[in-house]
Formats: structure tokens, sequence, C-alpha cells
């Protein structure tokens, strides 16, 4: 039985019953564009499907999740645990690392995606952390 709910739509300046719908589709994510992603929307009476109102970036995470998983990046958990194993604040990380606050505190949310440049920083500082060395100036 299909799901349904009442959301207001900004757009329309309507509150009207909507269906719930998952859908597999694929998305282009930077230069790979064929990432097969079940994306999740709301279907008005018309059909037109709507992103969901109450969490709008859903399908966008979705879709860095793929991507992530693709590239074999590290998930925006993995970086959090990382940084709070080093015992580092989101500020001390970034400045070591040499990147934005904000650009990391975006990263760990998923509101993001980290470009390569960044990743290989993320993986340098891991695989110090896992041989015990030191790290240079974090």
């Amino acid at each position: 039985m299909a799901h349904i709910k009442e959301f207001y739509n900004p757009e329309t300046a309507t509150t009207e019953p909507y269906t719930e719908v998952w859908q597999s589709e694929k998305v282009k994510v930077r230069d790979i564009d064929d990432l097969t992603v079940r994306n999740h929307y709301w279907q008005a009476a018309d059909g037109e499907l709507w992103g969901d109102f109450d969490d709008p970036m859903e399908n966008v995470r979705s879709s860095f999740d793929a991507y992530r998983k693709r590239q074999g990046y590290l998930t925006p958990d993995d970086i959090r645990a990382l940084r709070q194993a080093l015992g580092l604040s989101v500020r001390q990380f970034a400045n070591g690392l040499g990147i934005g606050t904000s650009t990391l505190t975006q990263i760990e949310n998923n509101q993001r995606l980290q470009v390569k440049y960044q990743e290989n920083l993320f993986e340098a500082v891991k695989m110090l952390y896992k041989d015990g060395q030191r790290l240079p100036n974090i």
C-alpha cells in the first residue's frame, strides 16, 4: 500500500496529499554519469514528482554516497571519526589540512562532496594515524 502524506508545497502555495515514490535513476556526479541511485520523491495528484519537502537534500546525499562508494572515498562519518580520534576540532583539522573550516564542516555534514586533493589529504592523515606516525603541524 502506498504511503500518502500531506505537505505544504511552497511553490504552489497549497497543502495537499502526496504519494511516496522510490525510483531507481541514473545520475551524473562530477565526471561519472552512470551512477545508479534510488531516489525518494513525493508524487502530486497531477503526477508531478517532488523532492522531500522536509529533507530537500535527501536525493543529493544519495548521489554523493554513490559517488564516494564508486571512487572509494571516505564517507563523512569516516572523516569525522578520524578527526575526533585525533582529538582535533573542526577548525584545528581544517587548518592543519589547509582547507576551509566551512568546507570541512560541509563535507562532514554530507552537504558537499570532497574533491580529489581533499580526499588525498584525508587518506594521508588516516594512513599516518593508523601507522602511529606523528602528524606534521596538525
